[in-house]
């Protein structure tokens, strides 16, 4: 379903009509904004949510848009006793964390999505006015590093999450991303899931 047409079908669009499409994170403000939904910071797949809960219904508990600056001072001062007050996530902050992490545990490898979990636990922290410090950033960050297998896909980067996916499947030996972007570009026109598994299984149902 093009993102265009979400206005439109305010009204008129079906839970399947909505999960199943694949939208634009600008285009999904606009769209919660016409629902008159805050949308602050809040990440797509956050947006989401609200625009599912505000059409559809929910029970459960909403994410909270948590800014990263707190108030109008200058950026926090990197050390590890420093609360966490106006957090900007650049690449200075990113290296002094990976460099406190490396100090204390070693060099650790890089896993796909630890930026997001760290962003998520930290904001999920402060939604719940805890106190927390860079000290407690670098050992969350460490956490994610040291855990085994993968880390949860980031939600709305469906996208990359479908590359990875395509290219991890042993039945996509020597394929590479060129192949994965044509066959997430048909996924894209159908009216399944945006998930590699989606499209997987749809194509076994062709055969």
């Amino acid at each position: 379903m093009p993102c265009m047409d979400m206005a439109k079908l305010h009204e008129n669009m079906s839970r399947e009509a909505f999960e199943n499409g694949y939208f634009y994170a600008a285009d999904l403000r606009r769209f919660a904004k016409s629902l008159g939904i805050a949308v602050g910071n809040l990440k797509k797949d956050e947006i989401e949510l609200h625009i599912k809960a505000r059409l559809f219904g929910y029970s459960g508990v909403l994410p909270v848009a948590v800014p990263n600056r707190r108030d109008n001072t200058s950026r926090d001062l990197l050390r590890l006793d420093s609360r966490v007050v106006n957090y900007v996530d650049d690449r200075k902050t990113k290296g002094f964390l990976l460099k406190r992490v490396e100090s204390k545990y070693g060099p650790l490898p890089d896993k796909s999505g630890q930026w997001y979990g760290l962003n998520s636990w930290r904001k999920a922290q402060l939604a719940k006015q805890e106190r927390i410090t860079y000290a407690d950033l670098v050992e969350q960050l460490a956490s994610l590093k040291r855990r085994k297998g993968r880390l949860p896909q980031i939600p709305a980067a469906r996208l990359n999450n479908f590359i990875s996916d395509f290219i991890a499947d042993p039945e996509n030996a020597g394929k590479g991303r060129e192949q994965a972007l044509e066959a997430w570009n048909e996924l894209k026109q159908s009216n399944s899931h945006k998930t590699y598994i989606a499209y997987k299984k749809a194509r076994q149902q062709q055969r």
